[in-house]
C-alpha cells in the first residue's frame, strides 16, 4: 500500500518589529529671576548714592556699624523739625532709583531701622511710583506700633490696610511686598502679616520713603522681577493682630 503524506507547509518566521528610540526630552532650563541689589557700600558717606535722587528730604549715606551690610546705610540724619512743624507733621522724606525702568510683578524688599525721631520714626518702601502723587507705600513705625499698605492717588495717601506690629528704634526689620497683578503681600520679618488686592497702579519705580524727622535708615534693598507666569509660593497664614 503506498502511503502519500501530505505536503509539509513551513511556518515562515515573523519579522520582529523595528523600535523607534525614543526621543530625550530636553528639560526646558528654568529662567534666572531678574535681581537688583543696593547696599550702598560702595558710595561716598554724606552723599546722594549713584543712581538715586532725593525727591524731599536730606537723603544721604550713612556711616553705620550696625549696618546688615557694613559700613554704609541710606537715609536720613537729624534734624527737619522745622519742617514737620510747618507741615503740619504731614512730611513725607522721599528719594527714588533714578533708573527709568518700571516693574509691576516683582517682590521689594529691605532692612530698616529708625535711628530716632521726636515727632515720628516711620519709613517705608515705595514701590510701582509714577510720580510724587501716584504710588504705592509699605511702611512701618514708630510709636504707634504700625505695619501698613497704603496708595497714594492723585497726592491723597489712603491707607489701605493696616496692622499694629511692635517697632522700636535703633532695632533692624526687614520689610517686604510681593506685586503680583492686583494681589500684595507684605512682610515684616519674612512674616505676612496681611495680604490685600488694589490694582489702581499698575508699575513704576521703587524707593524710599519717611516720615517727618524720622532718621530712617535702609540696607540691603533687592527687587526681584517675576518672570511671567512665574508664580508665587502659597505664603503661611498671616499674622493676627488687635486693631
Amino acid at each position: 500500500m503506498l502511503v502519500i503524506s501530505p505536503a509539509a507547509y513551513s511556518k515562515g518566521k515573523k519579522k520582529k518589529a523595528e523600535v523607534t528610540p525614543t526621543e530625550t526630552q530636553t528639560p526646558t532650563p528654568t529662567p534666572t529671576p531678574e535681581v537688583h541689589v543696593w547696599n550702598f557700600d560702595q558710595d561716598k558717606a554724606g552723599e546722594v548714592p549713584s543712581g538715586w535722587k532725593a525727591l524731599e528730604g536730606d537723603w544721604q549715606v550713612i556711616a553705620d556699624p550696625s549696618a546688615p551690610s557694613k559700613p554704609n546705610t541710606f537715609g536720613l540724619p537729624a534734624g527737619r523739625l522745622l519742617k514737620s512743624l510747618t507741615s503740619a507733621l504731614a512730611y513725607y522724606p522721599m528719594a527714588i532709583q533714578t533708573d527709568p525702568t518700571e516693574y509691576s510683578d516683582s517682590t521689594l524688599e529691605a532692612q530698616f531701622k529708625s535711628a530716632g525721631g521726636r515727632f515720628d520714626c516711620s519709613g517705608g518702601l515705595l514701590f510701582r511710583y509714577v510720580d510724587d502723587k501716584n504710588f504705592y507705600l509699605l511702611s512701618a513705625g514708630c510709636p504707634s506700633d504700625y505695619f501698613a499698605l497704603s496708595r497714594m492717588t492723585n497726592g491723597q495717601l489712603n491707607t489701605l490696610k493696616q496692622s499694629v506690629v511692635p517697632t522700636d528704634k535703633d532695632t533692624w526689620y526687614r520689610l517686604k511686598v510681593t506685586a503680583q497683578g492686583g494681589h500684595f503681600m507684605c512682610y515684616d520679618d519674612d512674616k505676612m502679616i496681611f495680604d490685600f488686592d488694589d490694582s489702581k497702579i499698575a508699575k513704576g519705580k521703587v524707593g524710599l520713603w519717611a516720615a517727618d524727622d524720622s532718621q530712617a535708615q535702609f540696607d540691603d534693598l533687592k527687587i526681584t522681577v517675576l518672570g511671567a507666569g512665574e508664580s508665587v509660593p502659597a505664603p503661611a497664614p498671616a499674622a493676627s493682630a488687635s486693631p
